[in-house]
């Protein structure tokens, strides 16, 4: 849209304030916003407090993001305003000399700090006190500054807000009151929803609160509160209420008791929830559970702690299916405290869904200890095995994510076995697992595209667990048993064109075109690589998009887009992993992100940053396995930018620890992410000109290539790389060998490009 209404002659300026309470979508659009180079005639301004924004803050990101983008962003510091600014504001104000108006400057100064709202508010305050009017006299303004100088005026502007607050009636500081407790923001609809006059009558005769039949009439509280709006206090944006400013909220909410304050959000709760049509319920569930959970504490019936547990369920899950794991953990956190002492015997399903969500969110968030222990009550008192399921998938992602792959591997097979889905073949059994293979590829070489879009959704709920698992196997295999993971490909693609295609017969397709990439069959590579994006649009299952991507663009697909379409395609997978949940393969997209940025020649300041963000995120959502691998690649960028003439003591120094993964890969057999490591302690060794050192790892590399059949293409630089370094030692050793690795790296490069 943004597109097609900006134009030389109309050009659109868009300007957004607090920006820093923005959430994760509105971030992201505005991401996409900024760095859509066909989006001309644009110009973006946005306002945000970065006094308290720390690099892990969503603003942060996104900004960050966006000059990764190389999109010009021109920051202006907004300060308070100094004296002299003050005083020509004044003096322009009310025409005076700036000389006349020196002495009350110096007053507005000391009383408002510069604060230029404190300042309105404060010259707003000496006109509704006649300390400074119009006298139609003298036709100028009068200023009693003797008046205004021996008149108290708080330095603090809250107190300044509090002061004009207790001015205005009764029934006006109530409406302020309650309207602060819900936020700075809020709709008329909600507002009607709990305004009410006989707020603590209510309260203190303890009330109950019955369900509303109808819609509720526009309230007279909601007339005094419009009593707020010539004050200055409260603004209306549309149909929004806004307090003009956070100090006025506070003073607001300060006016409240400390010690009714949780009865105050209970009451307001219970008003919005009970109020509310049913209809409109979702609009206002996340506003009223976490009024009422600031008022648990007041609860004292059973049933109305089971009602609030059961709201809080359903809050949590709203909350996950838009990606704010922090706050639904929240939420299922605080239903479980609301549980009676016996709730899994008297409330198990309750009981049961809360843990096992709570468990599941607190992954997302990188809480482990915190998940393990849920995950250990559900595994106690859980009645069935398929109640244990949910925290079982929730342990094998954790254990992959710490890099306990076998562990994860275990328990997976494990969990398929007690289903009783035992794998149909010996999972050591490459003969067999090479004759599937071969049959599904040719099963899938001879369908059309009308044949595969014809296949139906599965809908068998044995069918769809069992994907769900082999799924997390999969990823798992996919790093250390490369002969497991051509049977759980085998295995899956079978199930989908038995039972039909689910969310994870893509991800199964994509692995499927990266096995094949690796065996040279790059035209069906890319024929599964299409099937598996088509599976995505179709189901349109966004949370799989991650792991296809990964697969799909460093294999069938690196030739078929820019290198900058491909390393935007990682970022994309990167931002859809951490909305979606699926943090381990979000890092890799960012991990792979970087690698394609460092093969794009960015610059490696640039580019270190970018590492130093994810390297954090990694750490912060316990990410081994993708932290073990960065490391190595961060090792490498840092020895770059810190090149110095003790070549060959720095490279050591800065590799040693690499070294050591490296050996720990070869020693459990993890071929492909020691070939990967390979690939980075070769090139940096080759711009080191330690041609020996490049040599010893081009050659370990091929060496364990002849165990795997994907192959690491460091998004399509590593034969670039391998070229150079054998050109180079051919160049050093006059050996012909080295010339004819040099030609067939070449030649296998060209290869991917053409086909």
């Amino acid at each position: 849209m943004v597109k097609a209404i900006a134009t030389p002659s109309n050009p659109v300026v868009l300007f957004l304030d607090d920006l820093h309470w923005a959430d994760m979508y509105s971030l992201h659009l505005l991401t996409v916003l900024a760095t859509d180079r066909e989006i001309k005639h644009f110009l973006l301004i946005g306002c945000f407090r970065d006094d308290e924004m720390v690099i892990s803050h969503p603003l942060a990101v996104a900004l960050h993001e966006i000059q990764n983008r190389n999109v010009d962003l021109t920051k202006i510091k907004v300060a308070n305003i100094e004296t002299a600014e003050i005083n020509a504001l004044v003096s322009d104000a009310f025409h005076f000399p700036e000389s006349t108006t020196a002495y009350l400057t110096d007053i507005i100064h000391q009383k408002t700090r510069g604060n230029i709202l404190c300042i309105t508010q404060f010259l707003q305050s000496l006109c509704d006190r006649g300390l400074l009017q119009w006298s139609s006299v003298s036709n100028s303004w009068e200023i009693k500054l003797r008046s205004i100088e021996a008149d108290f005026v708080p330095d603090d502007p809250e107190k300044m807000f509090l002061r004009k607050i207790l001015q205005l009636p009764v029934k006006t500081q109530l409406a302020l009151k309650l309207m602060s407790c819900v936020g700075s923001t809020c709709s008329e609809s909600t507002l009607l929803l709990f305004l009410e006059d006989e707020m603590m009558k209510n309260i203190e005769e303890e009330k109950e609160v019955e369900r509303a039949d109808k819609p509720r009439q526009r309230s007279e509280m909601l007339l005094y509160l419009n009593v707020a709006l010539p004050e200055g206090l409260v603004k209306k944006e549309g149909l929004n209420y806004k307090f003009i400013h956070d100090q006025v909220q506070h003073a607001a909410y300060s006016l409240i008791p400390k010690d009714e304050k949780h009865l105050w959000h209970l009451r307001i709760g219970k008003n919005i929830w009970m109020n509310v049509p049913k209809n409109d319920e979702n609009k206002v569930i996340f506003i009223a559970a976490d009024q009422m959970n600031l008022g648990m504490s007041s609860i004292k019936s059973e049933d109305e702690k089971m009602m609030l547990a059961k709201l809080n369920l359903r809050a949590g899950m709203k909350a996950m299916s838009l990606s704010t794991f922090s706050s639904c953990a929240s939420y299922f956190s605080d239903g479980i405290k609301l549980l009676r002492k016996d709730h899994w015997e008297n409330d198990y399903e309750l009981s049961l869904h809360l843990h096992n969500y709570y468990a599941e969110a607190e992954y997302c968030n990188g809480n482990f200890s915190q998940a393990r222990e849920v995950i250990k009550a559900v595994f106690d008192k859980s009645i069935a095995f398929y109640d244990r399921l949910r925290a079982y998938f929730v342990l094998i992602k954790m254990l992959g994510a710490e890099n306990k792959l076998r562990e994860a591997l275990e328990m997976g097979i494990t969990v398929l076995t007690c289903l009783g889905k035992s794998l149909p073949f010996g999972l050591c059994d490459v003969s067999t697992a090479s004759k599937d293979f071969n049959k599904i590829r040719a099963t899938f070489e001879s369908m059309t595209d009308d044949e595969f879009f014809g296949i139906r959704a599965m809908e068998n709920s044995d069918a769809l667990i069992t994907m769900s698992f082999t799924s997390e196997l999969l990823v798992i295999a996919y790093f250390i048993n490369e002969d497991m993971c051509v049977c759980l490909v085998n295995y899956m693609l079978q199930l989908s064109l038995n039972y039909g295609v689910c969310k994870e017969s893509s991800f199964a397709l994509a692995s499927f075109s990266g096995l094949l990439f690796g065996l040279g069959d790059l035209k069906a590579s890319k024929k599964s690589s299409h099937f598996a994006l088509s599976l995505l649009d179709r189901l349109n299952c966004k949370e799989m998009l991650p792991r296809v991507y990964i697969c799909v663009y460093s294999s069938a697909l690196i030739k078929h887009e820019t290198s900058k379409k491909v390393s935007e395609k990682f970022l994309y997978g990167y931002e859809v992993g951490m909305q979606t949940g699926d943090i381990l393969f979000a890092m890799y997209c960012a991990r792979t992100y970087c690698t394609q940025r460092f093969f794009c020649g960015v610059g490696l300041d640039e580019l270190v940053r970018d590492i130093e963000v994810w390297r954090q995120q990694m750490i912060a959502y316990k990410q081994m396995w993708n932290l073990n691998i960065f490391n190595s690649f961060r090792h490498k960028v840092l020895t770059l930018i810190n090149y110095s003439d003790d070549n060959l003591q720095q490279f050591n120094d800065l590799f040693a620890e690499g070294m050591k993964s490296l050996k720990s890969h070869i020693e459990q057999k993890r071929h492909l992410p020691a070939t990967v490591l390979c690939s980075y302690f070769s090139c940096t060794a080759y711009f080191f000109c330690e041609y020996d050192f490049a040599r010893d790892m081009i050659e370990t590399k091929w060496k364990l290539e002849k165990n795997i059949k994907r192959k690491y293409w460091a998004v399509g630089a590593a034969k670039f790389y391998e070229t150079l370094i054998c050109i180079a030692l051919a160049r050093e050793t006059n050996e012909d060998k080295w010339r004819k690795y040099a030609l067939q790296c070449f030649e296998e490069e060209k290869k991917t490009k053409f086909q």
